[in-house]
């Protein structure tokens, strides 16, 4: 097993096939766990479901995915030992819950075809595999692709369900469901919205947020399409991190709206409404992006981060929406596939009329300074289809 699993490593290594230019977005059709890479990174040789791998862009670091057959280990941790027994590495396991199933996060380092690598580890007990993901670089390079590592190890998805929740390193950092959470002063319509947020969940998703805006930083300098697919996967790592987080919230809304005997075509208007009355607040620094759970628990956000918070109650709600994010005008709107007069922006198909949420205007409108739609690109977010189709 010990001289399988590390001539894998070697092959998987040297055998680099044609690169992407776009973030590469890759589904096992065998076992049904997906990756949402950054951009650059490349497919290696994967023939064999079971045992598959991403190369980075220089091919300094790389990404492996191993389902073994059930019994490696009766839980995450005693997998991880397992796993670093077979390969002759040297980590510190330590267990979490992922998914409800019991998983286990690992510093490793170790040695493949003559190379020191080093990297982290992500093992998880499942019914179908036990499985093993692998994000690690070489020694001299671990430091510069560190972040690039953790981000593509939390975009680890176990099924197509796991998609709407946040990673596996997210949930390593902190648990999910969260355990501390308090109440939160939050109205609509007037009317008081239960709305429970544990503190540590609002530092756990500032921390991804953070982490994906210095992976985003150097796309800056590349050539338009690359940067615009490089913006897409770091607002649908964020998204991902917040989504499931913010159904509670989009429950009491619906109540509400139903309540107050809003017919369901205005639900859009009047949560574009609501969410035009928080204060105009920018973060700063690197990433000058709030999640969305600290939006609402806050009553501010700028653009981007209240764009978003729309985006995901919207989906929520029933309603198929996408984020637009512009370079040009330094801005960024929501959008949404509803009937109404106003600008349109067309994006995969689809006409979407425009949601300004920094100004208080009407579904549809938009600067005219702004409404050249050559200046936006279209981010769509989370799974193909929105909850409530």
């Amino acid at each position: 097993m010990k001289r399988l699993l590390r001539s894998l490593l070697v092959s998987l290594l040297l055998s680099l096939l044609a690169a992407s230019a776009g973030a590469l977005s890759a589904a096992n059709p065998v076992y049904g766990y997906s990756v949402d890479l950054p951009v650059g990174w490349v497919e290696a040789d994967n023939s064999d479901p079971a045992h598959i791998g991403f190369l980075s862009p220089n091919a300094d670091a790389m990404i492996q995915i191993l389902a073994l057959s059930p019994g490696a280990g009766s839980d995450g941790l005693e997998i991880a030992r397992f796993m670093l027994e077979e390969i002759e590495g040297v980590g510190e396991p330590e267990s979490f819950e992922y998914q409800s199933r019991s998983a286990a996060l690992s510093d490793v380092a170790f040695a493949t075809g003559g190379l020191e690598v080093q990297g982290y580890m992500i093992t998880v007990n499942d019914r179908q595999a036990d499985y093993v993901i692998m994000a690690f670089a070489a020694t001299e390079s671990f430091e510069l692709a560190h972040g690039h590592l953790l981000s593509s190890l939390d975009s680890f998805s176990l099924d197509e369900a796991s998609r709407r929740f946040p990673g596996p390193v997210s949930q390593y950092f902190y648990p999910f469901p969260a355990p501390n959470e308090r109440a939160s002063r939050l109205s609509f319509l007037d009317q008081p919205v239960p709305f429970a947020v544990d503190p540590g969940v609002e530092d756990a998703a500032q921390v991804l947020v953070d982490r994906e805006a210095r992976i985003l930083e150097p796309y800056g300098a590349t050539d338009r399409e690359t940067f615009s697919d490089a913006w897409r996967r770091y607002f649908r790592m964020i998204y991902r991190d917040n989504y499931t987080r913010l159904e509670p919230l989009s429950r009491e809304i619906d109540a509400i709206l139903e309540a107050e005997g809003i017919p369901r075509v205005d639900y859009p208007h009047e949560l574009l409404a609501w969410l035009q009355g928080f204060d105009y607040v920018r973060t700063g620094g690197l990433s000058d992006f709030q999640p969305p759970i600290s939006c609402l628990t806050s009553g501010t956000g700028d653009c981007d981060s209240l764009g978003m918070t729309y985006v995901i109650l919207l989906h929520h709600l029933g309603f198929d929406a996408i984020l637009m994010a512009s370079d040009r005008y330094a801005h960024a709107l929501a959008a949404v596939d509803v009937q109404g007069p106003g600008a349109r922006f067309p994006f995969e198909g689809t006409d979407w009329l425009v949601a300004e949420l920094t100004e208080d205007v009407a579904l549809g409108q938009i600067a005219a300074s702004m409404a050249d739609p050559e200046g936006w690109i279209g981010v769509r977010l989370g799974l193909e289809e929105v909850a409530g189709e």
